[in-house]
């Protein structure tokens, strides 16, 4: 089964199907909850920065992850 989601291109994932969209638009509505949430209970800029970082990196070490086992072709 092919996965054409994703096309590799500089240092990024481009996603190239309806499924690859999916996952980008996911990824991202997920960090602007994530975001607000984090902003309402902060009391400082570091407060909110801190702990949304740390989940920026988790979300783009996931997707980089997805993208890479799904532009892969199968033996």
């Amino acid at each position: 089964m092919k996965f054409p989601w994703f096309k590799f291109s500089g240092l990024f994932f481009k996603p190239v199907s309806k499924a690859g969209w999916l996952i980008l638009i996911s990824g991202i509505a997920y960090l602007v909850y994530t975001f607000i949430n984090i902003d309402s209970r902060s009391h400082s800029v570091s407060d909110t920065l801190r702990p949304f970082v740390i989940q920026l990196l988790i979300i783009t070490v996931l997707y980089y992850l997805i993208a890479w086992l799904a532009t892969r072709t199968p033996k």
